[in-house]
């Protein structure tokens, strides 16, 4: 029922249907009308009435024929719907397969690569100079999924992110990143018990995420820690400016650059991708959602003034290992704050969470830092989707963007191609940015 797709043909196998009725019922034969593209096929080594009745009841016209091997019949069948349903998830597709994006941020880099992969030409277009000047210009940043004891659609959002990422990445060139593993230490006894009921609860692979005692913790770090936690053993850090780049250069010919132009118009191509996060509904308008712009500062802790982790370690904030001599704290988290530059506040606020995750306090100095500001929605889900027609967004990834941006380049390309989406349909509803008017209205009726 999740699958969000046209399938051109379909192979049924399964024990005879007296021995499993289930797979042979109605209710089986109805999704997989739904999921046909109109002329679709089936065959199946079955002949039973049962199976061509619920096939036939269902929309497909159904024949004998010869069979195969020790067979002396099977079924094939024709799928008799005239037209594409409309409730698939799928974008029309575009002939052209020409697109702009605008914003060349880890959003907008994602999307390129993803089309480009594809065969399309790609215009991107970016206000500033260079890529990732904005948010993607942090000096590092951490990667890693999340967890919770319901498995809740923002923990599956996030796991889809965080493996389709690591995947996507071990095809790029040039990237600067280490899966060095990244603990979420627990702040107190209720969240370790939380932590302890979510993995009981679902059964995750060690590989992806497992426990870990404090001195577990502390072996993992190479240095003590405080407390104990989960360990996300593929999870570490990365150079969002480096992976912007290398996705742009996998673009080759196919990518034209047009940097230090600010576009204050939907710019004239078939397909149009907003991926400029707060400055995309500016373009255009989504209706009924409520934007929040979020100041971030980081401090770059030189590595010579702590004893730095070898791996990322959360606990209310974030210390990463050692980067080019600077470790990377963070991040303060201020609403709708429009200021960019560096504050003393901000610097001590992440110094106390340096404090608080390692235990250490770095001598009073001035410290470097940078501030960016980042789109997050009410729901702190993406916004991912058609906008209009001929219109997408991918905007609103919060401070997610490192895990979220592949997978909804992904799904972007996916629904302009027409192929199957890579995504559980409640997942994809999730970021549909037509869920904000979908509210609305039922919060009127």
């Amino acid at each position: 029922r999740e699958l969000r797709l046209a399938a051109d043909a379909f192979y049924l196998d399964g024990f005879a249907p007296a021995k499993n009725p289930d797979m042979w019922s109605h209710a089986v034969m109805r999704n997989l009308s739904r999921l046909a593209a109109p002329g679709a096929t089936a065959a199946t080594w079955s002949v039973a009435a049962e199976v061509r009745k619920a096939l036939h009841d269902t929309g497909f016209a159904v024949e004998k024929r010869p069979g195969f091997g020790g067979k002396r019949e099977m079924l094939v069948a024709h799928c008799q719907k005239q037209q594409k349903q409309q409730n698939q998830g799928q974008t029309t597709f575009v002939s052209s397969r020409t697109a702009a994006v605008v914003g060349a941020g880890l959003a907008g880099a994602a999307v390129c690569e993803r089309l480009c992969a594809r065969g399309w030409n790609v215009t991107l277009y970016e206000r500033h100079a260079a890529p990732a000047q904005e948010a993607s210009g942090n000096h590092a940043g951490t990667f890693h999924p999340i967890v919770t004891p319901d498995d809740s659609l923002f923990a599956r959002l996030t796991r889809a992110g965080f493996l389709n990422s690591i995947q996507r990445w071990n095809s790029l060139k040039g990237l600067r990143w280490d899966p060095c593993g990244v603990l979420q230490l627990a702040r107190d006894a209720r969240e370790e018990a939380s932590q302890r009921k979510a993995l009981a609860a679902l059964g995750l692979p060690p590989g992806y995420a497992q426990y870990a005692t404090r001195e577990e913790a502390s072996a993992h770090a190479g240095v003590p820690l405080p407390a104990s936690g989960l360990w996300f053993p593929e999870g570490g850090w990365i150079q969002p400016r480096s992976l912007v780049e290398a996705q742009l250069a996998a673009c080759g010919d196919r990518l034209e650059r047009r940097f230090s132009s600010e576009v204050r118009e939907l710019p004239p191509a078939p397909v149009v991708i907003l991926a400029n996060s707060f400055e995309a509904s500016k373009l255009k308008p989504v209706p009924h959602l409520r934007l929040r712009r979020v100041r971030g500062q980081l401090t770059y802790v030189p590595a010579s003034e702590l004893e730095p982790p070898h791996t990322v370690v959360l606990r209310g904030g974030m210390v990463l290992p050692a980067v080019d001599g600077l470790c990377v704290v963070g991040a303060t988290y201020d609403i709708d704050d429009d200021d960019a530059s560096l504050r003393d506040e901000g610097h001590e606020s992440n110094l106390e969470r340096l404090g608080r995750i390692l235990d250490v306090t770095p001598p009073p100095r001035t410290y470097a830092g940078r501030v960016a500001f980042r789109a997050v929605a009410p729901d702190r889900v993406p916004v991912v989707g058609k906008l209009g027609e001929g219109v997408c967004g991918a905007f609103a990834y919060g401070s997610r963007g490192l895990i979220w941006a592949a997978l909804a380049a992904e799904l972007i390309a996916s629904e302009l191609e027409g192929e199957p989406l890579p995504l559980e349909g409640k997942l994809v509803d999730a970021m549909d940015p037509g869920r904000f008017a979908r509210r609305a209205r039922l919060r009127q009726a």
